[in-house]
């Protein structure tokens, strides 16, 4: 690892320490000085106030603290969550209309589709202006086109390492519902090497979707490969390795899109359906563009810790800031989707310790190999996600469940290295230097048939020259990136990354201050930002609970068009206790949580991770606790096989 690529890592680390050092430079001087000069008084004396001089003079530091401190109280408390209000609000509406769109989308897809429902589609739209079900003897849908187009191919990562069978197969049910499932979705079941059951469980799988689904199969990942880390997207990059030699020639690869979601993630067929839409409407953008979705968690939290559930409401409203029309920066939350044109041309996913963050990862490595000129889009469908869960019961549960989610969030403040990783990159823009070489995707392969999947029989495919879209090629020079753009992205990350350690440390040294140092010794303007940020924290606290009676509309409407999917799909029965629904007088306890909340999960990880980064970047995989589903989900795939039938 380079100096520069250290130096990178720990920048949110030298933050902290340089925040802590102007705090004390600032009012440290006070706090020794008030007790040698006066111990035990209960207040100054004539004596002791001509020891500090000039109360309304500044010094630099203070200047400095007062400055920053009040800046980052205006971002978090106003900024941040005003920008939250405005999306959650404009969420809520576009998922409705984006319902009555994806119905749209839905019968068209029916229609097109429809002579297929017994057979494996066969990627040919031949045929099917033939017979009582051609399109021409269809109603016309507006919007949509006459003539049948090509199929958009839908390549789902499924990546997995030690997960419950119950839970995959429940997500593969959800998936295998969708009217686009047969003929347009190929599932790769990412599979870890290191889970001693990874093979038998893909199998079962596999054997019970077979015909669910245009293609079904699973990749394993070696754990063994040097300069890799275990985790999420180590695994992702592996499969697309694979999968990409199944998609030869230009116009499959053109007409593909991946998805990566989370083995738990259920995903609406709406969401492929306006996936399916965009994708086809907005050619030539759709080679470069990178689909975002925000996320609910919508499935088992009525049944978490009030922690844990609030935390979690909260990772959601993170990812919700930046979805609304309009935002130039939308980073995605564990589900997304992309042109595999725009995989192939940024080299694919990393597999490196500052990739753990795999999300965001993978957002600013398409910003930065593309200059910023990718195009990101939001689809408004939210993908459902279950809270970190055991089966314990009583304090033994709640204290399972709260380690579990302390381990999550860790996890998920292990990824300020992206923070690095994007100044670096930065840097090589200032400098012109760009040595990432689009090769390094596939130089670990040691030959090509190794990495075609399993369900792959076709022996031509062994003799194949591997489809060059990952090799080293002379591209054209891109435009210059938006300083506007830059701006943004750094203000993101500075708010995930820094605003929760450094407005801590503010609001600690502020408490420390006035609480040793009485305010007739405190110069007026120290003593005025003091009572300002405290104004502002309270003010921040109203336009939180603001949001969280927001989110409350968004949770309602979330949950309630998932329940009703379901049960057009016959899988309601089955999944009963998995639909939480919230109202605010019911949950009023959340609303008190939200500070304490705040520091459990966002502070003291943040603090902890990015201080850790100082000697080591490597985290050890452990996958999150999530409800095991005791449901008979034989009968659940049973039942999508017969309406798939």
């Amino acid at each position: 690892m380079g100096v520069v690529t250290r130096l990178c890592r720990c920048i949110p680390g030298f933050s902290i320490i340089a925040w802590v050092v102007l705090a004390y430079l600032a009012l440290g001087d006070r706090i020794p000085t008030w007790w040698a000069s006066a111990p035990g008084s209960k207040g100054p004396t004539q004596s002791v106030k001509h020891l500090y001089g000039d109360l309304n003079h500044l010094t630099v530091a203070q200047i400095l603290y007062i400055t920053y401190s009040v800046a980052a109280h205006l971002l978090a408390c106003l900024g941040f969550p005003l920008r939250l209000i405005w999306a959650v609000w404009h969420m809520t509406g576009e998922i409705k209309s984006a319902n009555f769109e994806a119905a749209e989308g839905r019968l068209y897809a029916e229609s097109e589709y429809s002579d297929d429902k017994s057979s494996q589609h066969s990627l040919s739209v031949k045929g099917m202006s033939d017979g009582p079900l051609s399109r021409a003897s269809t109603p016309r849908i507006p919007g949509y086109p006459e003539q049948p187009l090509e199929p958009v191919i839908h390549a789902i990562i499924l990546p997995s390492y030690k997960e419950d069978i119950d839970t995959m197969r429940e997500t593969l049910s959800v998936l295998a519902s969708h009217v686009l499932a047969k003929p347009t979705y190929d599932v790769y079941l990412a599979m870890e090497q290191r889970d001693p059951d990874a093979e038998s469980t893909a199998t079962q799988l596999i054997t019970i979707f077979s015909n669910s689904f245009r293609n079904i199969s699973f990749t394993l990942h070696p754990g063994d490969i040097s300069g890799e880390v275990a985790g999420k997207s180590s695994n992702v990059s592996w499969a697309a390795r694979q999968l990409s030699h199944n998609y030869v020639d230009t116009e499959s690869r053109k007409n593909c899109v991946i998805t990566v979601m989370d083995s738990d993630t259920h995903l609406s067929s709406n969401y492929f359906l306006l996936l399916t839409k965009f994708h086809r409407e907005n050619q030539p953008e759709a080679a470069t563009t990178l689909y975002v979705t925000p996320i609910i968690f919508d499935r088992n939290s009525h049944a978490v810790n009030p922690l844990v559930r609030v935390a979690d409401i909260f990772w959601c409203g993170a990812g919700l800031s930046g979805l609304y029309k309009g935002s130039p920066i939308c980073i995605p939350t564990s589900v997304y989707s992309l042109a595999m044109t725009l995989a192939g041309e940024v080299g694919g996913w990393d597999t490196g310790p500052d990739s753990i963050g795999e999300d965001l990862h993978m957002y600013l490595k398409c910003y930065f190999a593309s200059s910023g000129q990718f195009h990101t889009k939001i689809v408004f469908s939210p993908a459902s996600q279950s809270n970190v869960s055991s089966d314990l019961k009583g304090w033994r549960g709640a204290a399972t469940n709260l380690k579990a989610r302390y381990k999550q969030a860790m996890r998920h403040m292990w990824g300020s290295l992206d923070t690095g990783y994007a100044v670096e990159k930065a840097l090589q823009i200032m400098w012109k230097k760009n040595d990432e070489k689009l090769s390094s995707w596939l130089s670990r392969a040691s030959d090509p048939a190794d990495r075609i999947p399993r369900w792959v029989t076709d022996s031509n495919l062994n003799h194949f020259t591997p489809p060059n879209i990952y090799e080293d090629v002379d591209r054209p020079q891109r435009s210059s990136f938006s300083k506007m753009g830059l701006i943004i992205l750094f203000h993101r990350l500075y708010e995930a990354h820094f605003l929760p350690s450094h407005l801590t440390v503010a609001l600690l040294s502020a408490v420390i201050y006035t609480a040793y140092v009485p305010p007739v010794i405190t110069n007026p303007i120290l003593l005025w930002s003091f009572g300002f940020n405290g104004t502002l924290r309270l003010i921040g606290f109203i336009l939180f609970s603001v949001y969280l009676y927001l989110y409350e509309s968004y949770h309602q409407l979330c949950v309630c068009s998932r329940e009703d999917e379901m049960k057009r799909a016959g899988l309601w029965e089955r999944m009963q206790g998995g639909f939480s629904y919230r109202s605010w007088r019911n949950n009023f306890m959340d609303y008190c949580l939200m500070p304490l909340t705040g520091t459990m999960f966002g502070t003291i990880p943040a603090v902890m991770a990015e201080i850790s980064h100082f000697w080591t970047d490597q985290l050890v995989y452990t996958v999150s606790a999530k409800p095991t589903l005791k449901r008979e989900l034989d009968k659940v795939a049973d039942r999508v096989a017969d309406v798939l039938a």
